[in-house]
Protein backbone atom coordinates (compact mmCIF):
# COMPACT_ATOMS: atom_id res chain seq x y z
CA UNK A 1 0.00 0.00 0.00
CA UNK A 2 2.66 2.59 1.09
CA UNK A 3 4.13 1.76 -2.75
CA UNK A 4 0.89 2.50 -4.59
CA UNK A 5 0.40 5.89 -2.39
CA UNK A 6 3.56 6.98 -3.67
CA UNK A 7 2.99 6.43 -7.37
CA UNK A 8 -0.49 7.88 -6.90
CA UNK A 9 1.22 11.12 -4.92
CA UNK A 10 3.51 10.95 -7.81
CA UNK A 11 0.91 11.21 -10.36
CA UNK A 12 -1.27 13.68 -9.21
CA UNK A 13 1.94 15.92 -8.15
CA UNK A 14 2.62 16.21 -12.01
CA UNK A 15 -1.02 16.73 -12.23
CA UNK A 16 -0.93 19.39 -9.94
CA UNK A 17 1.56 21.43 -11.73
CA UNK A 18 0.04 21.80 -14.89
CA UNK A 19 -3.09 23.93 -15.40
CA UNK A 20 -1.17 26.61 -16.80
CA UNK A 21 0.95 24.36 -18.99
CA UNK A 22 -2.33 22.69 -20.33
CA UNK A 23 -3.80 26.09 -21.33
CA UNK A 24 -0.42 27.78 -22.73
CA UNK A 25 0.13 24.87 -25.09
CA UNK A 26 -3.25 24.55 -26.33
CA UNK A 27 -3.74 29.07 -26.61
CA UNK A 28 -4.59 29.18 -30.26
CA UNK A 29 -7.15 26.03 -29.73
CA UNK A 30 -10.74 26.15 -27.33
CA UNK A 31 -9.90 22.73 -25.80
CA UNK A 32 -6.46 21.13 -24.41
CA UNK A 33 -5.73 17.84 -22.78
CA UNK A 34 -2.49 17.05 -20.88
CA UNK A 35 -2.38 13.76 -20.13
CA UNK A 36 0.41 12.89 -17.25
CA UNK A 37 0.86 9.13 -16.98
CA UNK A 38 3.02 7.01 -14.40
CA UNK A 39 4.82 4.28 -15.84
CA UNK A 40 5.84 2.28 -13.00
CA UNK A 41 8.36 0.09 -14.80
CA UNK A 42 10.83 3.43 -14.50
CA UNK A 43 9.36 4.95 -11.98
CA UNK A 44 8.74 8.48 -13.90
CA UNK A 45 6.00 10.58 -15.53
CA UNK A 46 5.38 10.41 -19.02
CA UNK A 47 3.38 13.54 -20.50
CA UNK A 48 1.66 14.03 -23.35
CA UNK A 49 -0.74 16.80 -24.85
CA UNK A 50 -4.01 16.95 -27.38
CA UNK A 51 -5.35 20.14 -28.35
CA UNK A 52 -9.01 20.59 -30.29
CA UNK A 53 -11.38 23.00 -32.19
CA UNK A 54 -14.75 21.77 -30.64
CA UNK A 55 -16.27 20.32 -27.51
CA UNK A 56 -17.23 17.09 -29.27
CA UNK A 57 -13.56 16.24 -30.55
CA UNK A 58 -12.70 16.89 -26.81
CA UNK A 59 -15.37 14.38 -25.94
CA UNK A 60 -14.27 11.41 -27.96
CA UNK A 61 -10.51 11.91 -26.31
CA UNK A 62 -11.93 10.19 -23.28
CA UNK A 63 -11.45 7.26 -23.80
CA UNK A 64 -8.41 4.24 -23.81
CA UNK A 65 -7.28 4.31 -27.15
CA UNK A 66 -6.30 7.81 -27.46
CA UNK A 67 -5.43 8.43 -23.95
CA UNK A 68 -2.49 5.89 -25.62
CA UNK A 69 -2.25 7.92 -28.67
CA UNK A 70 -1.52 10.94 -26.51
CA UNK A 71 1.32 9.04 -24.45
CA UNK A 72 1.77 5.72 -25.93
CA UNK A 73 2.61 4.07 -21.99
CA UNK A 74 -0.99 4.28 -20.90
CA UNK A 75 -2.67 1.60 -20.51
CA UNK A 76 -6.55 0.45 -19.12
CA UNK A 77 -4.09 -0.12 -15.23
CA UNK A 78 -1.99 3.00 -15.68
CA UNK A 79 -2.25 5.76 -12.65
CA UNK A 80 -2.94 8.60 -14.60
CA UNK A 81 -3.97 12.25 -14.45
CA UNK A 82 -5.69 15.01 -16.77
CA UNK A 83 -5.47 18.77 -16.95
CA UNK A 84 -8.31 19.66 -19.33
CA UNK A 85 -8.52 23.41 -20.56
CA UNK A 86 -12.21 23.74 -21.21
CA UNK A 87 -12.70 26.94 -23.28
CA UNK A 88 -10.91 28.68 -20.64
CA UNK A 89 -11.87 26.83 -17.71
CA UNK A 90 -9.68 24.16 -15.74
CA UNK A 91 -10.85 21.07 -15.17
CA UNK A 92 -9.14 18.17 -13.61
CA UNK A 93 -9.76 14.32 -13.54
CA UNK A 94 -7.57 11.26 -12.73
CA UNK A 95 -7.68 7.39 -13.01
CA UNK A 96 -5.89 7.54 -8.77
CA UNK A 97 -5.62 3.59 -9.06
CA UNK A 98 -5.46 0.59 -11.49
CA UNK A 99 -9.25 0.10 -11.25
CA UNK A 100 -11.79 1.89 -13.48
CA UNK A 101 -13.04 4.69 -10.82
CA UNK A 102 -12.25 8.37 -12.79
CA UNK A 103 -12.00 11.14 -10.32
CA UNK A 104 -13.61 14.20 -11.93
CA UNK A 105 -13.09 17.52 -10.59
CA UNK A 106 -13.58 21.40 -11.34
CA UNK A 107 -12.18 23.28 -8.50
CA UNK A 108 -13.53 26.79 -9.95
CA UNK A 109 -17.20 25.16 -9.33
CA UNK A 110 -16.65 23.38 -6.22
CA UNK A 111 -17.55 19.88 -8.42
CA UNK A 112 -15.76 16.58 -7.39
CA UNK A 113 -17.28 13.34 -8.48
CA UNK A 114 -16.29 9.74 -9.14
CA UNK A 115 -17.58 7.56 -12.20
CA UNK A 116 -17.33 3.97 -11.92
CA UNK A 117 -18.15 1.44 -14.80
CA UNK A 118 -17.17 -1.44 -15.72
CA UNK A 119 -14.08 -0.51 -17.43
CA UNK A 120 -12.31 2.94 -18.00
CA UNK A 121 -13.93 3.15 -21.15
CA UNK A 122 -17.69 3.08 -19.45
CA UNK A 123 -16.30 5.65 -16.33
CA UNK A 124 -15.59 7.81 -19.40
CA UNK A 125 -18.71 7.38 -21.18
CA UNK A 126 -20.46 8.36 -17.93
CA UNK A 127 -18.45 11.53 -17.69
CA UNK A 128 -19.53 12.71 -20.52
CA UNK A 129 -23.17 12.02 -19.95
CA UNK A 130 -22.89 13.63 -17.05
CA UNK A 131 -21.54 16.76 -19.17
CA UNK A 132 -24.13 16.78 -21.27
CA UNK A 133 -27.23 16.07 -19.30
CA UNK A 134 -26.59 17.10 -15.75
CA UNK A 135 -27.17 20.73 -16.68
CA UNK A 136 -22.96 21.27 -15.06
CA UNK A 137 -22.25 23.09 -18.67
CA UNK A 138 -25.35 25.98 -17.63
CA UNK A 139 -22.28 26.55 -14.86
CA UNK A 140 -19.53 26.11 -17.02
CA UNK A 141 -21.08 29.06 -19.58
CA UNK A 142 -21.60 31.02 -16.82
CA UNK A 143 -18.30 30.71 -15.53
CA UNK A 144 -16.93 31.69 -19.21
CA UNK A 145 -19.00 34.55 -19.70
CA UNK A 146 -17.27 36.02 -15.87
CA UNK A 147 -13.91 34.37 -17.05
CA UNK A 148 -13.25 34.39 -20.83
CA UNK A 149 -13.84 36.30 -23.65
CA UNK A 150 -14.74 33.88 -25.72
CA UNK A 151 -18.22 33.55 -24.74
CA UNK A 152 -21.07 32.90 -27.35
CA UNK A 153 -23.29 34.63 -24.54
CA UNK A 154 -21.44 37.89 -23.51
CA UNK A 155 -18.08 37.53 -26.05
CA UNK A 156 -17.35 39.69 -28.95
CA UNK A 157 -20.01 38.97 -31.22
CA UNK A 158 -22.23 36.60 -28.26
CA UNK A 159 -25.88 36.69 -28.78
CA UNK A 160 -26.10 39.40 -25.61
CA UNK A 161 -23.91 42.21 -27.38
CA UNK A 162 -25.02 41.60 -30.45
CA UNK A 163 -29.27 42.20 -29.06
CA UNK A 164 -27.63 45.23 -27.41
CA UNK A 165 -26.46 46.46 -30.72
CA UNK A 166 -29.05 45.71 -32.86
CA UNK A 167 -31.65 47.91 -30.18
CA UNK A 168 -29.51 50.91 -30.18
CA UNK A 169 -28.04 50.79 -33.72
CA UNK A 170 -31.62 50.90 -34.84
CA UNK A 171 -32.52 53.84 -32.54
CA UNK A 172 -29.84 55.54 -34.07
CA UNK A 173 -30.46 55.25 -37.84
CA UNK A 174 -34.24 55.63 -37.31
CA UNK A 175 -33.65 59.10 -35.67
CA UNK A 176 -31.54 60.05 -39.00
CA UNK A 177 -34.05 59.03 -41.36
CA UNK A 178 -36.96 61.57 -39.43
CA UNK A 179 -34.96 64.31 -38.80
CA UNK A 180 -33.98 64.17 -42.77
CA UNK A 181 -38.00 64.41 -44.05
CA UNK A 182 -38.91 60.40 -44.21
CA UNK A 183 -42.79 59.61 -44.67
CA UNK A 184 -44.82 57.23 -45.08
CA UNK A 185 -44.33 56.59 -48.58
CA UNK A 186 -40.42 56.34 -47.57
CA UNK A 187 -38.18 52.88 -48.23
CA UNK A 188 -39.96 50.57 -44.99
CA UNK A 189 -38.23 47.53 -45.74
CA UNK A 190 -34.00 47.10 -45.55
CA UNK A 191 -31.64 44.40 -45.48
CA UNK A 192 -28.14 43.77 -44.76
CA UNK A 193 -25.00 41.64 -44.25
CA UNK A 194 -21.97 42.22 -42.33
CA UNK A 195 -18.37 40.43 -41.85
CA UNK A 196 -16.21 41.26 -38.50
CA UNK A 197 -12.53 39.78 -38.39
CA UNK A 198 -11.83 38.99 -34.40
CA UNK A 199 -9.36 38.71 -32.49
CA UNK A 200 -9.80 37.20 -28.88
CA UNK A 201 -6.65 36.27 -26.31
CA UNK A 202 -4.77 35.26 -29.59
CA UNK A 203 -7.47 33.29 -31.15
CA UNK A 204 -8.35 34.24 -34.75
CA UNK A 205 -12.16 34.40 -35.84
CA UNK A 206 -14.65 35.98 -37.56
CA UNK A 207 -18.61 37.21 -37.18
CA UNK A 208 -21.43 37.28 -40.14
CA UNK A 209 -24.37 38.91 -39.78
CA UNK A 210 -28.09 39.26 -41.45
CA UNK A 211 -30.10 41.48 -40.47
CA UNK A 212 -33.62 42.42 -41.81
CA UNK A 213 -36.04 44.99 -40.76
CA UNK A 214 -39.63 46.22 -41.71
CA UNK A 215 -41.17 49.49 -40.41
CA UNK A 216 -44.65 50.71 -40.48
CA UNK A 217 -44.48 54.73 -40.22
CA UNK A 218 -47.82 57.16 -38.85
CA UNK A 219 -49.46 59.20 -41.06
CA UNK A 220 -50.65 61.10 -38.44
CA UNK A 221 -47.77 61.61 -36.00
CA UNK A 222 -44.51 62.60 -38.02
CA UNK A 223 -41.60 60.42 -36.83
CA UNK A 224 -43.57 57.78 -34.89
CA UNK A 225 -42.21 54.55 -36.26
CA UNK A 226 -43.03 51.01 -35.21
CA UNK A 227 -40.20 48.20 -36.44
CA UNK A 228 -39.74 44.78 -36.76
CA UNK A 229 -36.52 43.08 -36.96
CA UNK A 230 -34.35 39.85 -37.14
CA UNK A 231 -30.78 38.93 -37.74
CA UNK A 232 -29.03 35.43 -38.13
CA UNK A 233 -25.82 35.43 -36.75
CA UNK A 234 -22.63 33.06 -37.25
CA UNK A 235 -19.76 33.39 -35.05
CA UNK A 236 -16.71 31.33 -35.33
CA UNK A 237 -13.09 30.96 -33.04
CA UNK A 238 -10.20 28.84 -33.58
CA UNK A 239 -12.49 26.69 -35.61
CA UNK A 240 -15.96 25.91 -33.13
CA UNK A 241 -18.95 27.69 -34.60
CA UNK A 242 -21.90 29.08 -33.20
CA UNK A 243 -24.94 30.40 -34.33
CA UNK A 244 -27.65 32.67 -32.58
CA UNK A 245 -30.92 34.54 -34.54
CA UNK A 246 -34.15 36.48 -33.18
CA UNK A 247 -36.93 38.76 -33.44
CA UNK A 248 -37.44 42.23 -32.03
CA UNK A 249 -40.17 44.90 -32.04
CA UNK A 250 -39.50 49.38 -30.80
CA UNK A 251 -42.19 51.86 -31.33
CA UNK A 252 -40.18 55.35 -31.87
CA UNK A 253 -42.22 57.61 -30.02
CA UNK A 254 -41.39 61.65 -30.62
CA UNK A 255 -41.34 63.38 -27.29
CA UNK A 256 -40.66 66.82 -29.09
CA UNK A 257 -38.90 68.05 -32.72
CA UNK A 258 -35.27 67.08 -31.53
CA UNK A 259 -35.94 64.46 -28.91
CA UNK A 260 -37.81 60.84 -29.17
CA UNK A 261 -37.92 57.66 -26.86
CA UNK A 262 -37.49 54.10 -28.65
CA UNK A 263 -38.54 51.57 -26.51
CA UNK A 264 -37.96 47.70 -27.59
CA UNK A 265 -38.22 43.82 -26.75
CA UNK A 266 -36.41 41.34 -28.17
CA UNK A 267 -36.19 37.31 -28.05
CA UNK A 268 -32.73 35.22 -28.99
CA UNK A 269 -31.38 31.81 -29.19
CA UNK A 270 -28.29 30.39 -29.27
CA UNK A 271 -26.40 27.23 -30.03
CA UNK A 272 -23.98 25.33 -30.71
CA UNK A 273 -22.53 21.25 -30.50
CA UNK A 274 -18.63 23.12 -30.86
CA UNK A 275 -19.05 25.41 -27.69
CA UNK A 276 -21.31 22.69 -26.48
CA UNK A 277 -23.52 25.57 -25.08
CA UNK A 278 -26.85 27.05 -25.87
CA UNK A 279 -29.22 29.40 -24.29
CA UNK A 280 -32.63 31.79 -25.45
CA UNK A 281 -32.49 35.15 -24.31
CA UNK A 282 -34.87 37.95 -23.84
CA UNK A 283 -34.04 41.86 -23.64
CA UNK A 284 -36.22 44.85 -23.11
CA UNK A 285 -34.80 48.38 -23.28
CA UNK A 286 -35.45 51.80 -24.19
CA UNK A 287 -33.12 54.37 -25.94
CA UNK A 288 -32.97 58.00 -26.12
CA UNK A 289 -31.88 60.12 -29.03
CA UNK A 290 -31.51 63.75 -29.25
CA UNK A 291 -30.72 65.95 -32.74
CA UNK A 292 -28.44 68.86 -32.56
CA UNK A 293 -28.45 70.67 -35.96
CA UNK A 294 -24.80 71.64 -36.79
CA UNK A 295 -25.43 74.05 -39.94
CA UNK A 296 -24.84 71.42 -43.24
CA UNK A 297 -24.44 68.02 -40.41
CA UNK A 298 -26.43 66.59 -37.76
CA UNK A 299 -25.10 65.87 -34.39
CA UNK A 300 -27.32 62.82 -32.70
CA UNK A 301 -26.63 61.69 -29.56
CA UNK A 302 -27.87 58.33 -28.41
CA UNK A 303 -28.51 56.71 -24.87
CA UNK A 304 -29.75 52.89 -24.50
CA UNK A 305 -30.36 51.07 -21.05
CA UNK A 306 -31.40 47.16 -21.63
CA UNK A 307 -32.40 44.08 -19.55
CA UNK A 308 -30.63 40.55 -20.99
CA UNK A 309 -31.41 37.42 -19.09
CA UNK A 310 -30.90 34.00 -20.57
CA UNK A 311 -33.69 31.24 -20.74
CA UNK A 312 -33.35 27.74 -20.93
CA UNK A 313 -34.27 26.51 -24.37
CA UNK A 314 -33.18 22.85 -26.13
CA UNK A 315 -30.21 22.16 -28.71
CA UNK A 316 -29.35 18.59 -29.67
CA UNK A 317 -28.07 17.20 -26.54
CA UNK A 318 -28.20 19.74 -24.56
CA UNK A 319 -30.83 21.56 -22.30
CA UNK A 320 -30.25 24.40 -19.91
CA UNK A 321 -30.20 27.48 -18.56
CA UNK A 322 -27.09 29.49 -17.98
CA UNK A 323 -28.85 32.12 -15.93
CA UNK A 324 -27.14 34.70 -16.99
CA UNK A 325 -28.19 38.46 -17.22
CA UNK A 326 -26.89 41.85 -16.75
CA UNK A 327 -27.94 45.60 -17.66
CA UNK A 328 -26.23 47.10 -21.32
CA UNK A 329 -25.80 50.34 -21.03
CA UNK A 330 -24.97 51.99 -24.80
CA UNK A 331 -24.00 55.64 -24.87
CA UNK A 332 -22.91 57.26 -28.35
CA UNK A 333 -22.60 59.97 -31.02
CA UNK A 334 -23.36 60.15 -34.45
CA UNK A 335 -22.16 62.86 -36.84
CA UNK A 336 -24.03 62.67 -39.98
CA UNK A 337 -22.46 65.19 -42.75
CA UNK A 338 -23.54 65.78 -46.64
CA UNK A 339 -21.29 65.80 -49.31
CA UNK A 340 -21.36 65.68 -52.91
CA UNK A 341 -19.05 63.37 -55.33
CA UNK A 342 -19.17 63.82 -58.89
CA UNK A 343 -22.83 65.20 -58.77
CA UNK A 344 -24.04 62.20 -56.46
CA UNK A 345 -25.28 63.55 -52.90
CA UNK A 346 -24.42 61.03 -50.44
CA UNK A 347 -23.99 61.32 -46.49
CA UNK A 348 -20.65 60.57 -44.09
CA UNK A 349 -22.08 59.12 -40.60
CA UNK A 350 -19.20 59.05 -37.77
CA UNK A 351 -19.75 57.29 -34.58
CA UNK A 352 -18.52 56.67 -31.01
CA UNK A 353 -19.80 54.24 -28.91
CA UNK A 354 -19.16 53.13 -25.06
CA UNK A 355 -20.89 50.45 -24.03
CA UNK A 356 -21.08 48.72 -20.27
CA UNK A 357 -22.17 45.85 -18.98
CA UNK A 358 -23.48 45.89 -15.27
CA UNK A 359 -25.33 44.23 -12.15
CA UNK A 360 -26.36 40.55 -12.86
CA UNK A 361 -23.37 38.47 -13.99
CA UNK A 362 -20.36 40.12 -14.29
CA UNK A 363 -18.91 39.82 -17.59
CA UNK A 364 -15.07 39.20 -18.43
CA UNK A 365 -16.12 42.00 -21.07
CA UNK A 366 -17.21 44.30 -19.27
CA UNK A 367 -17.30 47.47 -21.68
CA UNK A 368 -16.10 47.58 -25.37
CA UNK A 369 -15.66 50.94 -27.24
CA UNK A 370 -16.25 51.47 -31.05
CA UNK A 371 -15.26 53.89 -33.71
CA UNK A 372 -17.64 53.47 -37.29
CA UNK A 373 -17.56 55.91 -40.59
CA UNK A 374 -20.25 55.02 -43.14
CA UNK A 375 -21.12 56.42 -46.27
CA UNK A 376 -24.43 56.09 -48.48
CA UNK A 377 -27.31 57.50 -50.41
CA UNK A 378 -27.72 61.22 -48.83
CA UNK A 379 -31.10 60.25 -47.07
CA UNK A 380 -32.04 64.16 -47.15
CA UNK A 381 -32.50 63.78 -51.08
CA UNK A 382 -35.51 62.27 -52.65
CA UNK A 383 -36.16 59.67 -50.18
CA UNK A 384 -38.99 58.15 -52.11
CA UNK A 385 -36.23 56.36 -53.85
CA UNK A 386 -33.82 53.19 -52.57
CA UNK A 387 -30.80 54.05 -50.82
CA UNK A 388 -27.64 52.01 -49.23
CA UNK A 389 -25.05 52.94 -46.81
CA UNK A 390 -21.77 50.51 -46.51
CA UNK A 391 -19.31 50.93 -43.34
CA UNK A 392 -16.75 50.21 -41.42
CA UNK A 393 -16.69 49.73 -37.38
CA UNK A 394 -13.77 48.95 -35.00
CA UNK A 395 -14.59 48.00 -31.48
CA UNK A 396 -12.08 46.82 -28.70
CA UNK A 397 -12.52 44.99 -25.59
CA UNK A 398 -10.77 43.39 -22.77
CA UNK A 399 -8.78 40.58 -24.72
CA UNK A 400 -10.58 41.76 -27.86
CA UNK A 401 -10.61 43.40 -31.40
CA UNK A 402 -13.00 43.16 -33.91
CA UNK A 403 -13.07 45.24 -37.39
CA UNK A 404 -16.46 44.92 -39.35
CA UNK A 405 -17.18 45.93 -43.27
CA UNK A 406 -20.56 46.08 -43.40
CA UNK A 407 -23.63 46.66 -45.78
CA UNK A 408 -27.66 47.85 -46.16
CA UNK A 409 -30.07 48.12 -48.54
CA UNK A 410 -33.79 49.69 -47.98
CA UNK A 411 -35.57 50.04 -50.46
Amino acid sequence: MPAKKSLLHAALLAGAALPMTASAVCNNKNYGVLLSVFVSQTETVEEGTRCENTAEKFFDLLNDASFSSIVPSYNSESIASATVNFNSLPIQFDFEDSGSALRFRIAALGVDLMFEGVDRDDSSDMLVDYLKKSGILASILKYQAENSPNSPIAGPGGIIPSAAAADFDAAMSDTLREIQGNTADSPNLSMGASWGSMDIDGKKGEVTNLPLSRAWRSTEVPGRVFTLSGSLTQVKVAGAASYHGGLGVAYRLPVSSRWSLTPSLRYAVTGSADLASVAGLYSVGVSSTYHIPLGSMDLVIGNMAGYHKTTKVSFGDYSFDPDIKTWALRNGVMLSQAVNLAGLPLAVEYSLVDTRYTGGTKFFVDNTQEIGVSVGTNRSGDLSKNFMRFGLRYLHGRDTNTVTLSGSYWF
